[in-house]
């Protein structure tokens, strides 16, 4: 299939399906302006999993040298599956050491965790100190949700960015995990207390509710304790894509705003992407 990422934030949106032809994965980024730590995860996360499927992987680079010079800089291209094909020009080049404001493009594993969540510790609380403490505690529970529920031989594959509101006045920080596990649909159904989720639009209503799990722990699906660990003072935005299934949820003042809806592309795995700025 080719998938086009076209714009900014494309698959922040609703994914656009050019080709449905099974076989091929074409992730054709030729239109496209600027990419989200949601973006340069998942495009890995899709590359990887078709990949492991036997299909054959082509990223079409974008036509803009800067945005392409930013996959490279992010590592979405050296995380690509090793025989996959890159059309189009790369920048190489040098790249500015910029440790205390990202987290490129990272393989999640079990064994990577603590180092990647260290690193992202530091980063948040060099910008907002103890703020940044919540937020890192928040982003705990979206990785903790990749490695315990969305686990494969795969693994996952995190970015993160800090954002000072210099240039656009919105300050805050912006997170992103993208799983090739077995979905929320699947993984909820493997609790005998849950009722089987009709499609992975309820799928992901169900994971949102309180207490919800697929397990038979007495414990949530992490989300809840994610929005006690988001500062009230802030605006905050998560964003959950499982199957077919894309849910968003605005949070702020202690109040919270949830809406699914059905995508018509089947997505491996479990994406979440967390956007948090502080008042």
């Amino acid at each position: 299939m080719r998938i086009e990422l076209a714009g900014r934030w494309p698959l922040l949106r609703r994914l656009r399906l050019v080709e449905p032809a099974a076989g091929s994965l074409i992730l054709d980024a030729r239109r496209l302006t600027f990419a989200s730590p949601l973006d340069l995860a998942a495009m890995v996360a899709l590359a990887r999993s078709a990949e492991a499927g036997g299909d054959r992987v082509r990223l079409i680079a974008p036509r803009d040298h800067n945005v392409t010079s930013y996959l490279e800089r992010l590592d979405v291209i050296s995380n690509l599956p090793v025989g996959a094909e890159v059309v189009g020009a790369l920048a190489g080049g040098p790249r500015a050491d910029r440790a205390d404001s990202l987290l490129e493009v990272a393989h999640l594993t079990p064994d990577d965790a603590d180092r990647l969540l260290d690193r992202l510790g530091r980063v948040f609380t060099s910008r907002y100190g103890p703020r940044g403490r919540r937020y890192f505690a928040a982003v705990g529970e979206l990785v903790d949700n990749a490695i315990s529920h969305g686990r494969s031989d795969l693994g996952a594959f995190i970015a993160a960015q800090v954002y000072t509101g210099t240039t656009s006045g919105r300050p805050g920080i912006e997170f992103a995990v993208c799983d090739t596990g077995i979905g929320v649909r699947a993984h909820l159904s493997r609790n005998l207390a849950n009722e089987v989720p009709a499609d992975d639009v309820a799928a992901l209503k169900t994971a949102l509710r309180p207490g919800v799990t697929g397990t038979q722990e007495e414990r949530g699906h992490g989300l809840n304790d994610l929005w006690r660990a988001v500062p009230e003072t802030g605006f905050a935005r998560l964003q959950l894509r499982s199957g077919k299934g894309l849910a968003s949820v605005v949070g702020h003042g202690g109040t919270r705003r949830p809406r699914c809806v059905l995508d018509e592309v089947d997505v491996p795995g479990t994406w979440a992407w967390l956007r948090v700025r502080p008042y």
